[in-house]
Order: structure tokens, then C-alpha cells, then sequence
């Protein structure tokens, strides 16, 4: 183990600890008029998700992280990080063989642009079915 990572270990450590060790209170207020809108710009916060929340929101994550990556050079995040090593990594020796490469690694057009779509209008429906219900 480096010395350099001695920080960031305690910070988890304690991060863990606060996750279990505070106790959970009881809502006393109910949310605001806009916390509507931040369940529907954020998938997986709204209630109507379940246990799939986290999971919605990390894929969103994913998903819009990818979008900015598309305006500002590649669409590609794991191309943009594994760039310099893919001869190294895949056995890769220049020429046409490069755009093989990336298109074994990169995601297509479907999750570049149309799952953020469907991840967002899924969860609209869901946001809009549970506002109904209440």
C-alpha cells in the first residue's frame, strides 16, 4: 500500500462508518413543490423506482457523462481513457485495424444517444404515475 493513498482510504473508512453508524430519522415535512422536477431530471430518485433507483441513477450518470463527452471530442469514454494502450491491450498494430479496435470497445449510436432518451421517458411515466396515485 502507497502512502498516497492513506487519505482517500480514511475518507472511505469514515464515509462507511457515517453511512451506518448515524441513525435514521423520521421525515417531519414533506417535500418541496419543485422536488418533482428533480425526480424527473434524475432518474431513480423518485420513490416509484424501488429498489432499481440506484441502480436508474448510475445508469443515467453513465449515460448523460457520454453525452458531454460527445460535445466535446469523443463519444467514447472508454475509447478516451484507453486511447494510448489499445495496441498494447488488444494486439492492436496501427492501420485499419485501430477503427476494429474501437469498434469492439465503443458503444453504438443506441446507447449513445437513444437509452438516454428511454431511460429519461420511462421515468417521466413513472414520476407522472406515482404523482397521479398520490
Amino acid at each position: 500500500m502507497e502512502l498516497a493513498n492513506i487519505p482517500y482510504i480514511i475518507f472511505q473508512v469514515v464515509v462507511i462508518a457515517a453511512m451506518f453508524l448515524i441513525p435514521s430519522r423520521e421525515v417531519t415535512q414533506p417535500p418541496g413543490k419543485r422536488q418533482v422536477v428533480w425526480e424527473i431530471l434524475f432518474p431513480g430518485t423518485s420513490l416509484a423506482w424501488g429498489y432499481f433507483g440506484g441502480l436508474a441513477l448510475a445508469a443515467w450518470c453513465y449515460l448523460i457523462l457520454t453525452d458531454i463527452a460527445v460535445w466535446h471530442s469523443t463519444p467514447y469514454i472508454i475509447t478516451a481513457i484507453g486511447t494510448p494502450n489499445l495496441s498494447a491491450a488488444y494486439g492492436v498494430h496501427g492501420g485499419g485495424a485501430m477503427e476494429d479496435a474501437f469498434r469492439l470497445i465503443n458503444p453504438s449510436w443506441v446507447w449513445v444517444y437513444l437509452a438516454p432518451a428511454v431511460l429519461f421517458a420511462v421515468n417521466a411515466v413513472l414520476v407522472w404515475r406515482s404523482r397521479r396515485s398520490q
